[in-house]
């Protein structure tokens, strides 16, 4: 199951679309904020989180940190506005699996997913 924590609501809603419509990632789930997030990642134990870097009351960075506390191991995604080195070295130094800018094609997101989580 993939979690997709994103505040644009359009956004989250093709990112969704995305994953939903590949078809190997069985169920997808959306949040659009840090609590919501939360909440959901207790109840569902997803297998990878998408995270947006800017969200209001809680960035990505510390959603990460918060959802690792549920779940050591749970590899995430974060996303970013735009291409943006500091953030990047600061979310791998930190244990983001991996940093894409809302501006990369999607499709290496997806190819990225499925070899995070196994998929062929």
């Amino acid at each position: 199951m993939v979690l997709i924590v994103e505040g644009d609501g359009a956004f989250r809603k093709f990112l969704h679309t995305l994953f939903e419509t590949c078809g190997a990632f069985g169920t997808c789930v959306k949040a659009k904020n840090g609590a919501e997030a939360l909440l959901t990642a207790k109840q569902l134990s997803p297998s990878l989180a998408i995270l947006d870097f800017s969200m209001p009351e809680m960035d990505g960075l510390q959603l990460a940190r918060k959802l690792w506390s549920i779940a050591p191991e749970l590899p995430i995604f974060l996303l970013t506005p735009e291409k943006d080195l500091e953030v990047e070295k600061e979310a791998l130094s930190s244990g983001i699996t991996a940093v894409f800018s809302k501006l990369d094609d999607m499709a290496t997101l997806v190819a990225n997913a499925r070899a995070v989580c196994g998929i062929d």
